[in-house]
Order: structure tokens, then C-alpha cells, then sequence
């Protein structure tokens, strides 16, 4: 499993997203035609298979049992969440108070982050890459394992 790229896409007159062909066929591919579930986070919208939501929420909701203010993101995140749905045509519904709290308005980028998809506001995203410099010499213990896929040879 993975999601990968970045496409910018346009809500329908419905409030409908189309997720990109490549996206569903690996959540096809991967998770059959598991349920989606949506939410927002820090102006976020992340999509992820229902399995993976599900096994994420459980590991919280352990941690939330043992401390309050773990219980207090774990009740915000959970209360923020929706099955969504892709239909045939390959478009979701993405609710109108998601829509609203992330800022998403006629169009939207949907990106590919590996266990799960995110929807960014457009200038969000724009300003997020354009300001996304990797400082190799600050990162060189998180990067080590990685630069081969960040550093041509």
C-alpha cells in the first residue's frame, strides 16, 4: 500500500470530490471497498481506509483511557469524523462542515501521504511547498536512512 501525488481537483455542484484514478485503485487494490473515513485536524482533511482509522483510533483510545488531556483530542478527533463514501464515478462526499472548518472551497489539493490521503486548501498547500526546504545538515538523523531518495548520485 501507498499514496503518492498531488493533484489539485474541483468540488461538483454537490460538494462531491473525485479522487484521483491511481488513489482508489490502491485503496481498491488494498482494502477492497472498505468505507472512508474523513476528518479534520489542524486545517487538514485526512482520508483514510476504515481499517486503518479504526486501528489508529483503538491505539488512542487505549492512551485516552490513561490521561485526560490525551481523552480531550482523542473525543475532538472522533466527534470530527465521518463515513464518506466513494461512489462509482469515483467522487466523495466530503461534509459541508469539513469542508468549512478546512477551508476547502471550489477546489482543493488531494495528496498522497502514504497510509492515508489528505485534502489541502489550496494556497495552504502552495505555501506549505513552496516553504518546505529540507535542512539536511539539522536532519541528518531522521533523513540518514532516506538519502538515497532524496539525493540524486
Amino acid at each position: 500500500m501507498g499514496f503518492s501525488g498531488n493533484y489539485l481537483n474541483k468540488f461538483d455542484d454537490a460538494g462531491r470530490l473525485s479522487l484521483p484514478a491511481k488513489m482508489r485503485e490502491e485503496l481498491r487494490a488494498s482494502f477492497g471497498n472498505d468505507t472512508l473515513m474523513a476528518y479534520t485536524f489542524g486545517g487538514i482533511v485526512r482520508v483514510y481506509p476504515k481499517s486503518v482509522y479504526d486501528m489508529n483510533m483503538k491505539n488512542m483510545h487505549e492512551a485516552a483511557k490513561k490521561d485526560v488531556n490525551t481523552y480531550k483530542i482523542f473525543r475532538k478527533i472522533s466527534s470530527s469524523a465521518f463515513a464518506v463514501e466513494i461512489n462509482s464515478s469515483g467522487r466523495m462526499n466530503i461534509p459541508a462542515q469539513i469542508r468549512q472548518s478546512a477551508d476547502l472551497k471550489e477546489e482543493c489539493y488531494v495528496i498522497g501521504a502514504y497510509d492515508v490521503i489528505e485534502l489541502w486548501n489550496k494556497e495552504k498547500w502552495e505555501k506549505e511547498s513552496a516553504t518546505c526546504d529540507l535542512d539536511l545538515e539539522n536532519n541528518t538523523d531522521v533523513l540518514a536512512g532516506f538519502m538515497h531518495m532524496i539525493v540524486s548520485e
